[in-house]
């Protein structure tokens, strides 16, 4: 294939941030008597939009009327990023290598990403119009937009865009949009990566060997 374009996630592909969201959303379903590990909420939000993140918090718990789910979690969330959040291990490695254009696509508010990807000091591989977000359009993984919409912007087709990804929606978002997608994952979630289109890949710098 004729590689134009490296489509980014951000969280759990760039930086690792799915576990400390998980984590503050554990932290706040159990302050409502919730009595979950990280681990079980993990698995369910990660990769996920945050209006899915929310009803599976209000699915498990009763959330009074002036609880403000959304900006609790954003402002205990970046709390801890801003202590914790690190980039993914060989990331920058393989961002130095890469001949080919490159942008972000994530599901989360493009702020959050631009704030991420300053904390870890990623921010410098990606200019601010080439970072996408599922907020801009409203529309969100797994459907296919996102990464239509970031394909048209850096102006290459859909074919010759290849998507790195961590979650199972991202993987059937980049599927859905005719894109070859590079899926980091454990050993676990290898068949399941695979059935929804994903090419698995356990190391980040691995991805080195798979594209150049």
């Amino acid at each position: 294939m004729n590689i134009e374009l490296i489509i980014w996630d951000c969280d759990g592909v760039l930086v690792d941030s799915e576990w400390l969201g998980a984590q503050t959303f554990t932290e706040i379903l159990n302050d409502f008597g919730a009595n979950l590990e990280t681990e079980y909420v993990y698995n369910y939000v990660k990769g996920g939009s945050m209006p899915k993140s929310l009803a599976f918090v209000r699915d498990h718990v009763d959330i009074p009327s002036h609880y403000n789910l959304e900006r609790i979690y954003r402002q205990r969330s970046d709390e801890l990023f801003d202590t914790d959040l690190k980039p993914i291990f060989g990331v920058e490695e393989v961002l130095k290598q890469l001949p080919y254009k490159i942008c972000v696509a994530s599901n989360g508010p493009k702020v959050k990403i631009i704030r991420n990807l300053g904390i870890t000091q990623l921010k410098k591989y990606f200019s601010d119009e080439h970072i996408f977000s599922g907020h801009d359009i409203n529309i969100f993984k797994p459907e296919p937009d996102l990464f239509l919409m970031a394909a048209e912007n850096m102006g290459v087709h859909p074919i010759n865009c290849v998507v790195i990804e961590d979650s199972i929606h991202g993987v059937q978002a980049a599927s859905r949009a005719g894109m070859k997608c590079f899926a980091y994952c454990n050993e676990k979630e290898v068949l399941v990566m695979e059935e929804n289109g994903g090419i698995p890949f356990h190391k980040m710098v691995s991805l080195l060997d798979l594209l150049l």
